[in-house]
This record gives C-alpha cells, sequence and structure tokens, in this order.
C-alpha cells in the first residue's frame, strides 16, 4: 500500500525544534519584568540554549547533516535569543503550523492501521473456488 503524498511541502524544521523556540521565547515575559539588567545574560543565554537544542534535534530526529542542523540551529537560537517575546513565537509559530499542516493533509483517506486495511483486502482461503 502506497503513502499518500501531501500537497504541502515538509517543513524544514522539525516540530519539536520550533515548539523550543517558542518556549524558549517565553522566558522574556518575565526577565523583562524582575529585572530589565539581566535581560543581556538571559538573552546570550536563551540563544545558546535554543541553538545548542536545535541543532541536536534537527540532527538526531530529522537526520539532517551537521552542517545543516547547526545552520538552523544558529538561525533559529538568534531569533530565539532577541530579547523581546514576540521574535520566536512570530518565527515559530508558522513553522509549527506549516509541519502541522503537512502532517495532517498526508494521512491516508482509509484509515491508519495499515494491518486492518490489508485484512480488507487479502483474499480468503475459500473464496476462489467458486
Amino acid at each position: 500500500m502506497s503513502e499518500k503524498i501531501s500537497r504541502i511541502p515538509d517543513s524544514p524544521i522539525h516540530p519539536l525544534a520550533a515548539l523550543v523556540t517558542i518556549a524558549l521565547d517565553g522566558v522574556f515575559g518575565v526577565v523583562e519584568i524582575l529585572d530589565p539588567f539581566l535581560l543581556i545574560f538571559t538573552s546570550l543565554g536563551v540563544g545558546f540554549l535554543g541553538g545548542i537544542s536545535i541543532s541536536l534535534i534537527q540532527r538526531f530526529l530529522a537526520d539532517d547533516s551537521w552542517g545543516a542542523a547547526i545552520a538552523k540551529g544558529l538561525a533559529l537560537g538568534i531569533v530565539a535569543g532577541v530579547p523581546y517575546p514576540i521574535a520566536g513565537t512570530a518565527i515559530g509559530a508558522p513553522l509549527l503550523a506549516w509541519s502541522g499542516l503537512h502532517q495532517l493533509l498526508k494521512l491516508p483517506g482509509s484509515g491508519n492501521n495499515q494491518i486492518v486495511d490489508e485484512a480488507a483486502h487479502t483474499p480468503r482461503l475459500g473464496d476462489g473456488d467458486k
């Protein structure tokens, strides 16, 4: 049985990497209220943490090459490290929606259980004897 092809191309970023970008972007809402001086250190820390985690997600979960994984991690790490709680969400949310739509439209129409689908189309013993 062949897999259904989606009309929407696959997202260049793994959904978990987009979710990490959105989650790390939420750190700045708390830091700006508590102590604006810590904003510089938090920005560098969040950018570094985002870059490393997204690179590892892209390498081991999305099976990208090390070069592509590091490039995507660097780009999204910079976006997550921008010291306002808008940039990471503005980039991460569309990427997350893109990968979700790709997976949604790729689902087969007959169901998700391959064993049941194959059993329904397999001839039973004795059907050809008549």
